[in-house]
């Protein structure tokens, strides 16, 4: 899809997360008079705007369910017995793929979850004016503002930073940053929980027994409703009690010896098919999660490029958690200057902020690279510096092979459209209708030397058309800044130069 383009009459926005998918929509027409009027889907008996990221399909294909659907479904075939040629996949993360969905190349785009967030918080009213003498009002982001996005997602918590421009676009102060500390690693901490209570046959049985699919279902559906509820250890609720509702299958495992020890201790208690467990105890299950989150967060306040921040905003359906909250409030204690900003339906601004991407790719008109990028090649050898294991003789010379040449460095500015790369070689006669060059990835502040230090992440591919192959060489382009990098491949021989077809092929 067009970086500039808005003469879309609707743009559509789908949001594939770990545990909760969901999308929003817009008009043209009603995106120009009002840009928040965004209109988000309600699932059929249901209040929130997501659903379950879950598929069900059968053996042939020929049906298939998504979401609330998709679980109720499959609970009725397992009560029937029905459920074995049919096939059940949750907390997936979907790879969108072109070719399949029929969707055509100029009419798919992909958005950074961050960014969209903070596209949408851009746009609604929630910064705050610092004037002496007045209170603090509210007016959209001003020219100027400093602000960092917490994307605080099922699987994982993705974080970017921006700076509002004059025009109003939006420029990337720090590379994007994040882990997969999500909500998950919660659920994993209160099935620990209930593995020294119920004991770790009864758990790995609710986990592995088809049986148990739908009990499974049910308690997942209980710690996602109580981890919105649990308060950190500041909160004046912090000594209250948790009830947790048990489905069937925990509550045939109250009767085991490893449970009634339990129940002897007096810590908990068992009331109605209802275990009570202190707020202290399930604390436990969110430190793997929060202390990985708020030492990152702190890494990233003491970045120089952040010395001015002025906000920190938390989207994504686990920063409704008040466990969170209260660890992000705790950290900005220390940042008094720093306003930390929860939009209302935090769950459903990195869609919004998808849509309004949509029809405006030019609001981010910088970003810097989460990665350093480049391709395998080969360089003169140098004793000194090469390692002897790649020296090998070519064209009765020596050359070092599997050199990492770097195109973009981690945490370099790149302006969408505009960043580009370039690099010239001689092809292969053997390979005409196979050309590749390696393209390579580095996570490290300094790249690497060599490629085999790096991560493969595709190949660039194109073909050199017949009655050509006396090219003399061949120049690749690449285009960096934008959500997905694009290429372009001229061939230079005796005849002039052509232009000819290439594409990513992603691993």
């Amino acid at each position: 899809m067009s970086e500039t383009s808005i003469n879309e009459i609707i743009i559509v926005a789908i949001d594939f997360g770990t545990t909760f998918s969901g999308y929003a929509y817009s008009y043209r027409e009603e995106y120009l008079r009002d840009p928040l009027q965004i209109y988000s889907n309600r699932w059929d008996g249901q209040i929130l705007p997501q659903a379950p990221t879950v598929l069900l399909f059968n053996s042939e294909k020929t049906e298939s369910y998504f979401g609330f659907e998709a679980e109720e479904k499959y609970d009725g075939l397992i009560k029937r017995k029905e459920h074995k040629d049919w096939r059940y996949f949750r907390r997936f993360k979907m790879d969108l793929n072109r070719e399949k969905a029929e969707i055509k190349e100029d009419k798919l785009s992909l958005a950074y979850e961050p960014e969209a967030a903070a596209i949408y918080c851009k746009h609604i009213r929630l910064a705050k004016l610092r004037e002496p003498g007045k209170d603090a009002t509210i007016q959209p982001f001003p020219p100027g503002l400093k602000f960092l996005v917490l994307d605080l997602g099922g699987g994982t918590v993705d974080i970017s930073a921006h700076e509002v421009q004059e025009d109003g676009t939006l420029k990337a102060l720090t590379e994007p940053s994040g882990g997969k500390w999500g909500g998950t690693l919660v659920d994993d901490g209160f099935l620990e929980i209930f593995e020294g209570l119920f004991g770790a046959d009864i758990m790995t049985g609710l986990k592995r027994d088809i049986e148990q699919a739908e009990s499974k279902r049910e308690l997942d559906a209980e710690i996602e409703m109580k981890k919105r509820t649990i308060v950190g250890k500041s909160n004046a609720k912090a000594n209250n009690v948790i009830s947790i509702k048990l489905p069937f299958a925990l509550r045939e495992g109250t009767k085991s010896a490893q449970f009634e020890s339990a129940l002897e201790s007096g810590t908990y208690e068992l009331i109605q098919g209802k275990l009570l467990i202190d707020n202290s105890i399930l604390l436990s299950a969110f430190e793997n999660s929060v202390s990985k989150i708020v030492e990152h967060f702190n890494i990233l306040l003491g970045k120089t490029e952040l010395e001015r921040l002025d906000a920190v905003v938390m989207a994504g359906g686990f920063s409704d958690s008040k466990v969170v909250q209260e660890a992000i409030k705790d950290v900005l204690k220390n940042y008094p200057k720093v306003d930390l900003i929860i939009p209302e339906n935090s769950a459903s601004a990195i869609v919004h902020g998808a849509v309004l991407y949509g029809f405006n790719p030019s609001v981010i008109s910088t970003r810097k690279s989460k990665y350093s990028y480049g391709i395998s090649t080969s360089a003169p050898f140098v004793e000194e510096l090469h390692p002897l294991s790649h020296g090998v003789q070519r064209d009765g010379s020596n050359k070092c092979e599997d050199i990492f040449k770097v195109f973009v460095k981690k945490g370099e500015e790149v302006i969408p459209g505009q960043t580009t790369a370039t690099h010239t070689f001689n092809p292969s006669p053997l390979t005409r209708e196979n050309q590749t060059i390696e393209v390579y990835k580095s996570e490290e502040d300094v790249p690497p030397m060599l490629v085999t230090e790096c991560q493969k992440v595709g190949l660039v591919c194109f073909t050199v058309p017949n009655g050509d192959f006396d090219a003399t060489t061949v120049k690749v382009e690449m285009k960096f800044g934008g959500t997905q990098m694009t290429v372009s491949a001229v061939v230079n021989g005796p005849n002039g130069s052509k232009s000819v077809k290439a594409f990513f092929d992603w691993l």
